[in-house]
């Protein structure tokens, strides 16, 4: 068996979990709060790529509007994740895990769903992150949502994307953001076992004496701005200090190492 490919660029329209514009609604008890254990991935013949526009939701013009991007790409058994998330409305608004209400500390690594169209999941992980940190986006700003290399459990042909994301105008106003962390000078190397290396240098720019070290991801993009994989890190190893430069180089599988033609990369301190 394998993973049937449902065609390179083809665009497919699914239902955002539940992007709203009312106020948020409490999750059902017992709602899950972790993961369940992963069964053996499928190898993908032939890479997957699915690209969905969620609109902001229909009815009257409220001044509390956001829209999304979502890019998912499938490769050797691994699916890594591309998000735009734009406030396209008139107030701030906040991105928050439908499961907030019971982990209040997964603002910011909410759980993603990707189910297979003869049934199952073929993904279920909190293992992505929003950057830069999009506790507020301002009107006019975006956030992005980004997951590297993950495993697909089982196999067939990829269904609905349920994130598991809401939009919610009246809750997390008062979290406290990650510090997002420019980055500079990105680069990438190809290596023979079809992993790449992406490095960079992140620059301090905040004055943040905040003790937690920083996290990276990067965004590999194809000549057609397609995305084709990314690779994020978790946070790990030392703090940075106010105005420190630091070089970084992580590395991933899943990635069209052949096919790169740019890179985008974010950081943050969490």
């Amino acid at each position: 068996m394998s993973l049937r490919p449902l065609g390179a660029g083809r665009r497919i329209h699914v239902v955002l979990l539940a992007l709203v514009l009312a106020a948020c609604a409490v999750p059902p008890s017992g709602a899950p709060s972790a993961s369940p254990p992963a069964s053996p991935a499928a190898r993908a013949e032939e890479p997957v790529r699915l690209a969905i526009e969620v609109p902001p939701v229909p009815g009257p013009v409220k001044p509390f509007r956001g829209e999304a991007s979502q890019q998912v790409y499938i490769r050797d058994g691994l699916v890594s994740m591309y998000f735009e998330l734009r406030n396209v409305g008139e107030e701030p608004i906040t991105w928050l895990n439908t499961l907030y209400d019971y982990e209040p500390q997964q603002l910011y690594t909410p759980v993603v769903q990707l189910e297979w169209q003869e049934g199952g999941r073929a993904v279920y992980t909190r293992a992505g992150r929003f950057f830069p940190s999009p506790a507020i986006i301002q009107p006019g700003e975006s956030a992005v949502y980004l997951m590297g290399g993950q495993p697909v459990q089982g196999d067939g042909t990829p269904g609905d994307l349920l994130t598991h994301i809401k939009y919610c105008p009246t809750r997390g106003m008062d979290d406290v953001p990650g510090i997002p962390v420019p980055v500079e000078d990105v680069t990438w190397e190809a290596h023979p076992d079809g992993t790449v290396t992406a490095t960079g240098t992140m620059v301090e720019s905040a004055g943040s004496l905040r003790l937690r070290p920083p996290q990276v991801g990067v965004a590999f993009f194809d000549a057609a701005d397609e995305f084709i994989g990314a690779v994020v890190t978790p946070s790990e190893g030392e703090a940075l200090e106010a105005g420190e430069r630091r070089e970084f180089a992580i590395s991933g599988p899943g990635v069209a190492v052949d096919e790169i033609a740019s890179a985008r990369a974010w950081a943050l301190i969490p």
